[in-house]
């Protein structure tokens, strides 16, 4: 599977990652970004998917009551990622504010029908 890495610094990278399991490529490519616990998607409406580390942020959590919790980020572990945030912000709602942070990979949809 060919996987670009963004960088915090803006460098980006091409790697081709085994993906003869699901599990396996996911594992390798949290392996690239540093990432150690869980990735998160980030859907570009392209037909690519952002990983991003999902404990790139401190959080805590917000009981909304009737079993509905959020994970609000209080404080990043990582850089910012001006680069993964841009392409983040392109498809969110106009306004949003929330940061990108850490290295993150970029993959197409499709390597993990």
């Amino acid at each position: 599977m060919n996987v670009t890495v963004i960088r915090t610094s803006g460098a980006r990278e091409q790697h081709v990652v085994s993906a003869d399991t699901s599990v396996a490529a996911i594992s390798g490519i949290a392996s690239l970004i540093g990432a150690a616990g869980c990735l998160d998607t980030v859907v570009l409406r392209d037909g690519r998917v952002m990983l991003v580390d999902d404990n790139g942020y401190e959080t805590t959590t917000i009981e909304h009551g009737v079993g509905h919790f959020e994970l609000r980020p209080t404080s990043a572990r990582k850089p910012v990622n001006p680069e993964a945030t841009k392409l983040y912000h392109s498809i969110c709602r106009p306004g949003t504010t929330h940061e990108i942070v850490g290295d993150v990979a970029i993959v197409r949809d499709e390597d993990f029908a």
